[in-house]
């Protein structure tokens, strides 16, 4: 949920809430469920999903089905029974959060500690998000956590200077709160445009590389069929900075804009998508 329908609550201070970084991957689940064969014997089983269906290692979501199954008898006995929710990050998803490898980040941080000793028992590679702040809610509290990773960087990965935002948990309910786009602009953090684009800078506010992530990570098939999918990622990213109120005006304003931008965009998503496609 975005927060711009947190609630406005700023007088409840006896309300706790939760601070936790947003990992900029891909959206994953795991179901564990009992089944009943017809020998009336049960067989624990588990099943793997994305934001929007469920995936396996013939026709998976950044290989996160696959993930699972090789640790198919550890998730099974240290998550147990229900769906459990979380974020895959790591090397070639979106960002990549600074990563060299793959991990699986679950939601709900209190859900997995062990109620004697606190200690939390997890599979190789699973963490839960990082914990930024536990305590009374507080507004000021919010914007000093984002200031703090806009200075600091990731506390997932040291030294990872593009942290998305954070997720604030409260009356049982999440929002999110990010940096907007234009924060981390092409020219301020991501590649280096090519010498010709640098010349033009009136559009330079359109190229975001944590915008044109999020497009990415909607569908496996833009890196996997690139550079076929090159046409329609960068026709689904304007759609997207039009849709968002990044290009605004009549239509006519709007397809001035488009068009005048269009070779910068390109340069831009080529550049950025055969990184994360080489990484």
């Amino acid at each position: 949920m975005d927060f711009k329908e947190f609630p406005k609550i700023e007088k409840l201070t006896s309300v706790n809430m939760l601070i936790t970084l947003k990992i900029h991957g891909t959206n994953a689940s795991i179901a564990i469920y009992d089944e009943t064969q017809e020998d009336g014997s049960i067989v624990r089983k588990l099943k793997t999903g994305s934001r929007t269906k469920w995936v396996t290692p013939d026709n998976d979501n950044y290989g996160f089905a696959r993930f699972v199954q090789e640790r198919k008898d550890e998730f099974i006995e240290k998550l147990g029974l229900g769906v459990h929710y979380g974020e895959f990050y790591g090397l070639g998803i979106n960002s990549g959060e600074g990563m060299k490898t793959k991990q699986l980040a679950l939601f709900d941080v209190n859900r997995y500690n062990n109620k004697e000793t606190g200690i939390q028992s997890l599979p190789p590679q699973v963490i839960t998000v990082p914990v930024l702040y536990q305590g009374p809610f507080s507004l000021e509290k919010i914007e000093e956590m984002m200031a703090e990773l806009k200075e600091k960087g990731s506390p997932l990965v040291p030294g990872f200077m593009r942290p998305e935002g954070v997720v604030v948990t409260i009356l049982g309910k999440r929002f999110k709160k990010v940096f907007d786009a234009e924060e981390t602009a092409w020219k301020q953090g991501g590649p280096k445009a090519p010498k010709e684009a640098r010349l033009v800078t009136d559009y330079g506010y359109l190229l975001q590389p944590i915008r044109l992530e999020k497009l990415l990570s909607r569908d496996e098939a833009y890196i996997r069929d690139y550079p076929k999918s090159l046409g329609n990622i960068t026709k689904d990213y304007t759609n997207d900075l039009i849709s968002e109120g990044q290009i605004i005006g009549d239509a006519d304003e709007i397809k001035a804009i488009t068009k005048g931008a269009a070779g910068q965009i390109f340069k831009f998503i080529k550049t950025v998508v055969e990184e994360v496609k080489n990484a």
